[in-house]
């Protein structure tokens, strides 16, 4: 019987479009079954379901991963932390238990793609790399709790259940095609307004590995804070909660370990205040929104060259960079004025830098920029070379999104980031921008994927629906879509927050409690937020206020 079934097709030239057929072969009046109540985040492409199902088993025998394989540990953990749950199964790997979990060496699929089975003898995971097992691996994991806990957490009000549904544990026969619809699938935290400590960077690495994300996107820096303290420059020493090099290293190892790749950004143009906090000779102009912009000469190349080099050092040999250049106004620094500077000029030289850095340490270097809000403009002998990223945090800003992919998506165009997630004022988190773009993105061949952005904010828990969702969204664009009847949207996320609740229930690292305790004090926009610290600055970058150019040009004179 096939429950839901998802075929999608790309079509070239015109892009990517998306044909969904979904077939409920369950009438109204019938008993709702364990498998209609599980929502896999995120959801498979196309999941086949059996109406026979099996008892759950009392042994399993894992085979085909290598417990000494570094590429297959995190597989390895995902199923151990499971069984761990269920006290009356034993688990080993290698073993003869008749039921089996196997996982299989497939060319055929998609990179991060996968294949599962489930049949009367087992589970097999076919995949094409260790990515894709992974993945494979935390849709069974969603699979095996939800039917092992069953029916106890998953009961849905004025629906009936099978027949002694409480009382028994099984496990249906299916079978899931999954792969991701977007390439790069990335989270971003704003450690330039809010404060993230090591242990709580690890425990969002691990959430963002379960929903199959595959980027971590790093703001390093903003006009309220510096999140990360350099070796060689009086930068970030004054945030108590800022990660130096050798933590950024470590976050970079981990995160590949759950096959993600971290993304540091620093800003090279504007909401650079606390930079300048150290160096107010390069203060050039206030920002579009406040905060501070760079004054644009050879002081500051040599500046961001310095941090450039410093951060590059702790990533891997193929590495992304993001550099900011968003809400800036322009400005030159004194003594610079008639050398031919202009913001794009600004962005060719940026980018020169980072080559450079590149070429010297043997790494591949790509750079992401903002599109910022009229488009940040490009040298032309770059516009292949980089990638370019509009944004909007808001449903009610949909118009916006098509113009801005009317704009920048298209065959032969400069590569597209697509910014969703939820803006700073947004304290319950939201979705809405992200199924928008997700779901208009994948009509553009240029699209390489999306970022949840977080910003303002350490309060994952508070806006995780933003993270959950989202997920659900980049890897699988069209589903859950909104009813024809609800206007507001308020009964799909009534929906997506049941879905949400339950997870955690399943994988504790997501439990509310569990990232609070990792979190330590909640901070907003570089203040600590609750008594007994209440507006009070984590660092004194946050009061800080530039001087005028004019006062600075006379500090300097004297």
């Amino acid at each position: 019987m096939i429950i839901t079934e998802f075929h999608i097709k790309r079509i070239s030239a015109a892009g990517v479009i998306f044909s969904i057929f979904v077939n409920l072969a369950w009438p109204q009046y019938r008993p709702v079954e364990l498998i209609d109540r599980i929502h896999l985040v995120p959801q498979p492409v196309s999941v086949v379901c059996q109406e026979q199902k099996i008892a759950f088993p009392r042994a399993v025998s894992v085979m085909g991963l290598s417990l000494n394989n570094p590429e297959q540990q995190r597989t390895v953990e995902t199923l151990t932390s499971l069984f761990a749950g269920f006290s009356d199964v034993a688990l080993d790997f290698g073993g003869t238990h008749s039921y089996k979990i196997h996982f299989i060496e497939n060319d055929s699929l998609p990179p991060e793609g996968y294949k599962l089975v489930s049949t009367e003898n087992g589970v097999s995971i076919s995949a094409r790399s260790a990515s894709g097992h992974f993945y494979g691996a935390q849709t069974l994991y969603q699979l095996l709790a939800f039917s092992y806990w069953g029916s106890n957490m998953l009961d849905i009000s004025y629906k009936p259940m099978e027949e002694d549904a409480f009382e028994k544990r099984y496990i249906p026969l299916l079978s899931i095609v999954d792969a991701p619809q977007l390439e790069l699938r990335s989270f971003m935290i704003d450690m330039g307004r809010a404060t993230f400590p090591m242990p709580y960077i690890k425990h969002i690495i691990r959430i963002m590995a379960h929903l199959k994300m595959n980027m971590l996107h790093l703001r390093l820096y903003d006009d309220e804070l510096n999140g990360f303290r350099f070796r060689t420059l009086p930068l970030g020493g004054e945030n108590p909660y800022a990660i130096d090099s050798g933590d950024l290293k470590e976050i970079v190892r981990y995160a590949r370990s759950f096959h993600i790749t971290v993304m540091p950004e620093m800003e090279s143009w504007g909401h650079v205040g606390s930079i300048v906090y150290h160096y107010p000779e390069l203060f050039g102009a206030v920002g579009m929104y406040g905060g501070s912009s760079f004054g644009i000469g050879e002081a500051t190349y040599r500046l961001l060259e310095k941090m450039y080099e410093e951060v590059l050092s702790c990533l891997e040999d193929d590495a992304i960079v993001h550099v900011g250049l968003d809400e800036a106004n322009w400005a030159v620094l004194p003594g610079e004025e008639n050398k031919g500077y202009t913001p794009t000029t600004h962005v060719g030289r940026v980018y020169d830098i980072l080559m450079k850095l590149g070429r010297d340490n043997h790494q591949e270097i790509t750079m992401h920029l903002w599109a910022d809000h009229g488009g940040r403009p490009l040298p032309e002998r770059i516009e292949a070379d980089v990638v370019i990223e509009p944004w909007e945090y808001t449903e009610a800003g949909k118009e916006r999104i098509l113009e801005r992919m009317e704009k920048y998506g298209g065959e032969h165009k400069t590569a597209l980031m697509m910014g969703g997630g939820v803006r700073s004022t947004c304290h319950d988190g939201d979705y809405g921008a992200t199924r928008i773009w997700c779901q208009q993105g994948i009509k553009y061949p240029n699209v390489l994927g999306i970022t949840i952005c977080l910003w303002g904010t350490n309060d994952v828990a508070g806006s995780l629906i933003s993270l959950f969702a989202g997920a659900d969204y980049a890897w699988t664009p069209q589903m859950p879509g909104v009813k024809k009847n609800d206007t507001t949207g308020e009964l799909l996320r009534s929906e997506i927050n049941v879905w949400m609740r339950k997870w955690q229930t399943i994988f504790p690292d997501a439990a509310d409690n569990y990232l609070n305790v990792d979190r330590g004090p909640q901070t907003f926009m570089g203040k600590y937020l609750w008594p007994p610290m209440s507006n009070r600055a984590v660092s004194p970058t946050v009061s800080f206020k530039p001087e005028s150019r004019s006062r600075i040009n006379e500090h300097n004179n004297n």
